[in-house]
């Protein structure tokens, strides 16, 4: 039987205004250590109504992009060389 913690989807915690985001760091990292790697952590801040939002939004399954055989991250950018 899986844990409570594998079946959460998101959380959203409401915060006190005199909250400072440097103090949010901890709750985001056990947040994103408790996520296996066939999920990617969303956060935002709302500060209007001072809450933190965390979700977990499920990979791809494939990835398209190569370079010589490697996989490139998403943060990187290719160059297309091309040749008539």
């Amino acid at each position: 039987m899986k844990k409570i913690e594998d079946k959460v989807k998101g959380i959203s915690i409401e915060l006190d205004r005199s909250t400072k985001l440097n103090e949010l760091d901890d709750v985001i990292l056990d947040f994103e250590k408790n996520t296996d790697d066939k999920h990617e952590v969303d956060v935002s801040v709302d500060i209007q109504n001072a809450t933190l939002h965390m979700k977990r939004i499920k990979k791809p399954h494939i990835t398209l992009a190569t370079v010589d055989g490697k996989v490139v991250k998403k943060d990187k950018e290719i160059e297309v060389k091309v040749t008539k």
